[in-house]
């Protein structure tokens, strides 16, 4: 694991943390999570095949848009497929963690409105 990218992450975190009282910290398959009342929507992925930022951008999103170069669908599970609304975003994209985090963020919003 890099300790560069989870430093990044934690900071990231304690940023989202710091903004909102209906964010608060959690885990998500044992990782490291952002949950948003009670809701995980971000977590710090280590397995898989990707180190990184994994978030819920749901199916909806067109993830071709975003710009992100070293990325894939959360695939979690070996026999099963990948979950197309989650996404781990590795080292490469590290500049657009925010802009991620801040998508799934307003869609954890709607989702819980």
């Amino acid at each position: 694991m890099s300790e560069d990218l989870k430093v990044k992450w934690q900071e990231l975190a304690g940023g989202f943390v710091a903004i909102d009282s209906d964010i608060a910290p959690g885990k998500m398959m044992s990782a490291d999570a952002l949950t948003y009342k009670g809701k995980v929507f971000a977590f710090f992925s280590t397995k898989g095949g990707r180190e990184g930022l994994g978030c819920r951008l749901g199916r909806d999103m067109n993830v071709e848009t975003l710009g992100l170069q070293d990325w894939q669908y959360l695939a979690p599970f070996k026999t099963k497929p990948p979950m197309k609304d989650w996404i781990v975003a590795g080292q490469q994209d590290l500049s657009l963690w925010p802009k991620l985090l801040e998508l799934s963020l307003n869609l954890a919003r709607t989702r819980n409105d």
